[in-house]
């Protein structure tokens, strides 16, 4: 007996949140692409991301790069994620955007051949009754099904990202 398995093309998927944050949009924006202030956010709750690992040249054509650390624990092995892209667009303090590549997913490659592999973010700051609000969109190839998982996955970042802008407003 032969299975056949058959793959439907990928079609681009979005995320998007907004947040409004008790912070002044200079430092909001500052928090991601200031890699002394990303190493204190980025990652979901219970994860690190050592300055050691995260480069940033910030401005269009600028690459970054950072990894996200899961520290052993009794259940789990240490793990890590690392993550890279390059700037697209730096208005300062208004919007940048950058893509976003998963060195690790076994597929990106091959993705990445046909053009789909990298996702592209997008972040504005507008200033909003003394805080900042960040509207975040991620365009991409990501498969429906983890659509949900990422929106999850970013909220997670982002309730790092309102701890850490709280220690420093």
């Amino acid at each position: 007996m032969t299975e056949t398995t058959t793959h439907s093309a990928p079609t681009l998927q979005e995320v998007s949140i907004t947040r409004v944050f008790d912070a002044p949009r200079e430092l909001v924006f500052d928090a991601w692409t200031v890699a002394e202030h990303f190493t204190h956010w980025w990652g979901p709750e219970g994860t690190i991301a050592p300055l050691s690992d995260i480069e940033i040249d910030a401005r269009p054509g600028g690459h970054w790069k950072a990894t996200i650390v899961m520290e052993a624990t009794e259940e789990t092995e240490r793990a890590e994620q690392p993550f890279f892209g390059v700037y697209r667009d730096l208005v300062r303090p208004e919007k940048l955007s950058f893509t976003l590549g998963d060195p690790l997913d076994p597929e990106f490659l091959e993705r990445s051949a046909q053009g789909e592999g990298e996702e592209l973010v997008t972040v504005t700051f507008t200033e909003r009754d003394g805080g900042t609000e960040m509207r975040f969109l991620q365009v991409g190839y990501l498969p429906a099904e983890t659509v949900p998982l990422a929106v999850e996955g970013w909220g997670s970042f982002f309730n790092c990202l309102a701890a850490y802008l709280s220690t420093k407003a």
